[in-house]
């Protein structure tokens, strides 16, 4: 009898397991059905973490990790390029850990950037071929990208062994803040298509400024030291909003 029992205990999970995956299978396709061109206006919201590398700081060991959020405009021009305008707004933040520098020192910037970045596609948006091509679009697209911009920041340093928001001691401004910069980023991503407006975006940039003194410490303190960069991880929800054909335009096509 207990042998019965669990071979039909096998039976009924397998065929769970085989209708999960099944309506995982269906889910997928109709995920992958399209009424839209793959061209046109995307708008893009994101958020994600920030950090840099300076005069004080090369590695991941003296980095904050600190927020990052943007907002922007993406268009389509086909299946494979796009371009995009961000706007987006990221903490950076270090401490020295260097032991042959031991100056106790620590900075917080605050970062405006606004960007224009080229978006290549490695693979084509559409899944689909033939009479199919215009309806089916790949789930999981993944993405090259690159661009130029300009930063404007505010720098503030101070001891390490406190934090600035209780800290009486700020040290001196090496130029004056706000500051203006330029920045060339790259990176890539994955996107992901979850319907025709709503898709989700993971991506990692790499920005090189203009800048010695994202970390308020410029050629005085630190002679011989190279320009400022740092890197952002974001997740960006791209939404593509749906336009209503002209009741005019549609009636005349109908009349046809």
């Amino acid at each position: 009898m207990n042998r019965k029992i669990t071979v039909f205990t096998l039976i009924i999970t397998l065929l769970l397991i085989h209708a999960d995956v099944a309506a995982q299978s269906d889910f997928v396709k109709r995920m992958r059905m399209s009424k839209l061109p793959e061209r046109g206006l995307v708008v893009v919201a994101g958020a994600g973490t920030a950090v840099v590398r300076s005069s004080i700081c090369g590695t991941p060991g003296c980095n904050d990790f600190r927020p990052a959020w943007g907002i922007g405009a993406l268009y389509k021009f086909d299946p494979i390029w796009s371009a995009s305008l961000n706007f987006d707004y990221l903490k950076l933040g270090a401490s020295e850990k260097d032991p042959n520098m031991p100056r106790n020192l620590s900075f917080k910037t605050d970062v405006i950037e606004v960007s224009a970045t080229a978006m290549y596609n490695l693979l084509d948006a559409y899944s689909g071929s033939g009479g199919y091509r215009s309806s089916r679009k790949r789930f999981v697209v993944p993405y090259v990208k690159a661009g130029a911009g300009f930063i404007y920041y505010t720098a503030t340093s101070f001891p390490t062994s406190s934090e600035l928001a209780e800290s009486q001691t700020t040290y001196d401004p090496e130029r004056k803040y706000p500051a203006f910069g330029l920045v060339v980023l790259g990176g890539g991503g994955m996107r992901f298509r979850f319907s025709d407006q709503v898709s989700i975006a993971p991506e990692l940039l790499y920005h090189i400024s203009s800048s010695k003194y994202l970390d308020n410490v410029g050629p005085r303190l630190a002679p011989g030291g190279g320009r400022d960069h740092y890197g952002v991880a974001f997740i960006r929800l791209m939404y593509t909003p749906e336009i209503t054909p002209n009741i005019f335009s549609r009636k005349a096509q109908q009349a046809k």
